[in-house]
């Protein structure tokens, strides 16, 4: 394998291997360390179906169930992440960590590209870790002590964007969901130590934190927004130009993301799978 480090302040681009295949286990770790040290990993040149990205995913975990979404008929922890050419909104604008308003949220994400757009499309990703690093030793102390409120509701909810668009069918007959959770609450810290490193990084989002526990909306917000800010400043952050057959595997416990909606009239068919993580600390 040979890995490349000069994609951008965070990331490593790995070719070389054949990820339809089953990892040697000199290969998976290589690849685990690769990605606990740089965060989020760029397969180019791949060939998978949905079962054997499934099935590479699997070697890192246990897989896990996205709650709005159906899965491909192929394999169902695979779902499919279609916009179609007539479409305007698109799934995951906004920096953001996949599900983590979920108790136990995913530690990581698979995204496979189908079929990508001539031009746009691209996702940005976060250095959630440096960023929390670059504050003052105090605002880290003050925030350390916080917990935040995560919700699907802001998104998925009876007043929530994706809720509205899929009315009219701007996601697609596979988008859905659990009416029920799409409004519950769950508690996290908004900064989360990495199990596996012991890094703190930033936690806390604008599509899934509602508030900062025990403040109201409006004074979280601010704070929420400071952070997104920060973080997403041009020194922490790579881009990742979309080819068919490339893959990213990224870290959700460190790592922000955003895809960008500027593909209007092309199609971008991705297909997605997580891995089962640990409740944050």
């Amino acid at each position: 394998m040979e890995i490349n480090t000069e994609v951008g302040p965070i990331g490593a681009e790995i070719r070389g291997i054949d990820l339809s295949q089953p990892l040697s286990v000199s290969a998976h770790s290589e690849i685990q360390e690769a990605w606990l040290r740089h965060g989020v990993l760029f397969f180019r040149d791949q060939n998978l179906s949905p079962s054997a990205q499934a099935a590479f995913a699997e070697q890192f975990g246990d897989l896990d169930v996205y709650p709005f979404m159906q899965s491909v008929t192929e394999h169902e922890n695979v779902i499919p992440i279609i916009k179609e050419a007539d479409a305007t909104l698109n799934f995951g604008g906004d920096w953001h960590t996949d599900t983590s308003y979920k108790a136990v949220p995913p530690k990581a994400t698979l995204l496979y590209a189908v079929e990508v757009p001539p031009l746009g499309g691209d996702t940005l990703f976060a250095d959630a870790t440096a960023a929390f690093m670059d504050l003052s030793p105090a605002f880290q102390e003050m925030l350390c002590g916080l917990s935040g409120i995560y919700t699907p509701k802001m998104v998925h909810g009876k007043g929530g964007g994706y809720r509205n668009v899929s009315a009219k069918g701007q996601l697609g007959g596979s988008y859905g969901g659990n009416d029920e959770f799409a409004e519950s609450e769950v508690e996290h810290p908004l900064i989360r130590t990495h199990p596996e490193t012991g890094r703190k990084s930033i936690y806390c989002s604008r599509p899934h934190t509602h508030r900062v526990k025990g403040w109201t909306r409006e004074e979280s917000k601010a704070v929420i927004a400071y952070l997104t800010s920060h973080l997403t400043q041009d020194q922490f952050v790579s881009r990742l130009h979309w080819a068919q057959g490339t893959l990213a595997m990224w870290d959700n416990r460190c790592l922000f993301h955003n895809a960008l909606n500027d593909y209007h009239g092309h199609r971008r068919h991705m297909h997605r799978v997580i891995i089962r993580g640990e409740r944050p600390e």
